[in-house]
């Protein structure tokens, strides 16, 4: 009777073992998101371990690695999908081990406090984030000054030195930004209620330099100094590309231009192919390729059409010109 109870016992140990093995899924990422099929090929690893009934049965335990195995965030989900749904805390770390970031979800969606801290422990500085999905984002975090983060309103709580020293507070004093390593200093200056107000310097990229006046959030006007020795004005920070005739007049052009393939007609087939292309800082389209497919008929035509596409007046940064990325639907109706 003993012998079988242990054996009942230990063949539900084993039981649970195997299904939380079973439940347990890894996947690879780029440092962009993209998922990649094998460990050789990524920049990190995801493991993402069931629910814990002990603690909360509803939300799956996700951690992130270097290929090295150090950890790189801890996190909870409310799904176990390579495109998470982060519900709760996410802790992110420096590659010494200490705390880099410190964020907070709901559903999916930043919701509260937004903590960054210097590779020594310190407070960098807090964030205050409010979900308002309006495609608007703080002027002051974006481009190269930090990663935007779209649909948000920003407030900055607090700014510190890498001392403890406070700069800045309630949305007004100075700030220094850094990049992700912290070795550089990519952008300076004042902020006055949230918003960039004064003289800014930083770098852009690799390729050199720039300095802005703005007021109010407003950009006044600017120069960048590029490593090459060319000097571009601008009085926006970013300028999208821009077909000529606008956007209606580059979707009359494929109007023109498309044909329907008789395969697709023959079978009553309809609906739209979305195609992503780079404009290049010459204008010219490039990388034209297909982020949502139809039939392969439909598709290669797609790629077709765009890829004849005349010139551009290409998009520009800092008021150079430079490579930018759209995308386009290309409707096909059986009429």
């Amino acid at each position: 009777m003993i012998k079988n109870l242990l054996i009942l016992v230990f063949g539900l140990v084993g039981f649970q073992a195997a299904n939380a093995q079973r439940d347990t899924v890894i996947y690879y990422y780029k440092n962009s998101g993209k998922t990649v099929p094998v460990k050789d090929s990524a920049d990190f690893y995801r493991v993402i371990l069931p629910p814990d009934t002990a603690a909360d049965k509803d939300l799956y335990r996700v951690y992130d690695y270097n290929l090295n195995g150090k950890l790189k965030s801890v996190a909870t989900s409310l799904n176990a999908q390579a495109e998470v749904a982060l519900d709760g805390t996410r802790i992110d770390y420096f590659p010494n081990g200490k705390r880099k970031r410190t964020s907070f979800y709901k559903n999916g969606v930043l919701n509260g406090t937004l903590t960054y801290y210097y590779p020594n422990g310190k407070l960098y500085y807090v964030l205050k984030i409010e979900n308002v999905n309006n495609g608007n984002y703080d002027e002051y975090y974006h481009g190269y000054f930090l990663n935007p983060i779209y649909n948000y309103k920003m407030t900055l709580l607090e700014f510190r030195d890498s001392t403890g020293n406070l700069m800045a507070s309630n949305g007004n004093g100075h700030i220094i930004l850094f990049d992700e390593d912290f070795k550089k200093i990519i952008a300076e200056g004042n902020l006055k209620k949230d918003k960039k107000d004064g003289e800014w310097k930083g770098l852009i990229a690799d390729s050199g330099k720039f300095t802005c006046v703005f007021h109010k959030g407003d950009v006044v006007s600017g120069v960048s100094y590029l490593n090459s020795g060319n000097q571009y004005s601008f009085d926006q920070l970013y300028v999208p590309a821009e077909f000529s005739g606008g956007i209606e007049a580059f979707h009359d052009f494929i109007r023109r231009k498309l044909r329907y393939p008789e395969s697709a007609r023959s079978h009553k087939v309809v609906g739209y192919v979305e195609v992503g292309f780079d404009i290049e800082a010459d204008g010219k389209v490039s990388n034209v390729k297909v982020t949502q497919s139809l039939l392969k008929s439909c598709d290669d035509e797609a790629i077709r059409v765009v890829s004849t596409s005349p010139v551009w007046t290409p998009g520009r940064k800092f008021g150079i010109p430079s490579v930018t990325h759209n995308k386009v639907s290309v409707y096909f109706m059986n009429h």
